[in-house]
C-alpha cells in the first residue's frame, strides 16, 4: 500500500532541470522509491551525464537531504533508479533532476 501511495505522488514531487530536458512522467512512472526514502521524506538532487550516444553515463546525487547516513543510502538507491528510468529519448546532459518526498 505503501508503495502503490508513494507512486502515485512522486509524479508531482519529480522535476526537471536544465531546458527541462527530461519529460517527467517517463521518469516517474519508473522511479522505485526506496523505503528508507519515503520514511526519512527525502529531497535528493542528481545530475545525470550521457555519453555521445545518449545512454547514461552516471548519476551523481548532487545534494540531499536530511542529512543521514540513512538519507545519503536512500539517495543512493534513488540514484540507480533515475539511472534504469532515464528516457532514451533524453539527449542534453548534464540535466539536474530533483526528486522531493518531504511532503509524504
Amino acid at each position: 500500500m505503501r508503495f502503490s501511495i508513494a507512486s502515485l505522488l512522486v509524479a508531482c514531487s519529480v522535476s526537471a532541470q536544465a531546458n527541462e530536458a527530461v519529460n517527467v512522467d517517463q521518469i516517474s512512472g519508473c522511479l522505485v522509491l526506496p523505503v528508507a526514502a519515503v520514511d526519512n521524506h527525502i529531497k535528493a538532487t542528481f545530475e545525470v551525464t550521457l555519453d555521445k550516444a545518449g545512454k547514461v553515463k552516471s548519476v551523481a546525487v548532487i545534494s540531499y537531504e536530511p542529512h543521514s547516513e540513512a538519507a545519503a543510502e536512500a539517495a543512493r538507491q534513488l540514484s540507480r533508479s533515475v539511472q534504469r528510468c532515464w528516457p532514451p529519448s533524453a539527449k542534453t546532459s548534464p540535466t539536474r533532476i530533483t526528486v522531493d518526498l518531504k511532503e509524504f
